[in-house]
């Protein structure tokens, strides 16, 4: 089935090149060359064969962000600048109010040593800080993972807890809820305060707002048809 889907796309994408190419020709003949304008084909959002995105409502993707393959981003969700999510191995799920700030990676390996589930499972109300790593592991609620922070494959971050800004959390590390984790590698420092925890949601929630304006100042739609309608 994956190998007869996998020439249906090929074929596909062969048919439109075909039809962009005969396209350009004509519009050479005619004396417009407008094609060979540069017009970015980045495209946030991106299918991989039979691996497709599941984005819900109220969901911000930046539009040089990479979501692509099998990603499930649930409600009000906010994929910062620059940020790329690659469910090529296997799947992401990023949970209710979470953010994945500018820069930060998440990717997924093959399969893990321990034969647990080789995806990324990101609870509610967690932010992801800039320029984070993270490879199949899991991560509950209400976490925040600091700004250059590595998550290493089958680490799992309870609910509740913090990772350091350039913390590097090592395979199959497991961090108990509630917990303070810093240094490389990671290691216990001190247990959060009730304020520290309440801040985690109420950042996730501002992340959420400002995603929301964000938005606000992208089209749907691409604009390339505002340069046909001068012709």
């Amino acid at each position: 089935k994956r190998k007869m889907l996998r020439v249906s796309n090929l074929f596909g994408r062969a048919v439109r090149e075909t039809g962009q190419a005969i396209d350009r020709l004509g519009l050479t003949i005619a004396g417009n060359e407008i094609f060979k304008d540069t017009y970015s084909r980045h495209r946030p959002v991106m299918n991989l064969f039979d691996r497709r995105p599941v984005i819900a409502a109220g969901v911000f993707v930046a539009p040089n962000a990479s979501v692509i393959g099998k990603v499930l981003l649930l409600n009000h969700v906010s994929i910062w600048y620059g940020a790329v999510l690659r469910g090529d191995n296997s799947g992401i799920k990023v949970g209710h109010m979470s953010n994945i700030q500018d820069r930060a990676v998440i990717n997924t390996v093959e399969s893990l040593e321990s034969g647990f589930p080789s995806d990324v499972d990101i609870g509610d109300y967690v932010t992801v800080g800039h320029g984070a790593l993270l490879t199949s592991c899991t991560v509950g609620n209400r976490v925040l993972i600091g700004q250059g922070s590595i998550i290493q494959e089958g680490s799992e971050i309870g609910s509740n807890s913090m990772i350091a800004a350039g913390a590097v959390v090592l395979p199959g590390t497991a961090v108990p809820s509630g917990q303070l984790w810093a240094g490389n590698p990671a290691v216990y420092i001190r247990d959060l305060s009730e304020e520290e925890i309440a801040g985690l949601e109420k950042s996730a929630a501002a992340y959420d707002r400002l995603g929301k304006e964000h938005a606000e100042e992208f089209l749907p739609y691409g604009t390339v048809y505002q340069a046909a309608e001068k012709l």
